[in-house]
């Protein structure tokens, strides 16, 4: 399942450096939603990530929403080999 990621330019550098988003790793299974998420949040950044099918679903955000218990590879972030 493709999903988007939400962050910020500190955290998208933290990511880059360690190679992967430490888990839990919450996202949304829609990029209206993760667009939405960003406007109110103030964070810029929309990653898009694989996810499992069954990612489990993230209670209280209409059923938008999943997330996973463990880390999440970004080794490729903006080209990065």
């Amino acid at each position: 399942m493709i999903v988007f990621h939400v962050c910020g330019i500190s955290k998208l550098d933290h990511y880059r450096q360690l190679g992967y988003i430490k888990g839990p790793v919450r996202a949304w299974a829609s990029m209206d939603g993760a667009v939405r998420f960003s406007c109110q949040t103030g964070r810029p950044i929309i990653l898009r990530l694989k996810f499992p099918d069954d990612a489990r679903i993230l209670e209280g955000h209409k059923g938008e929403a999943r997330w996973v218990e463990e880390d999440v590879r970004v080794d490729n972030i903006l080209g990065k080999e």
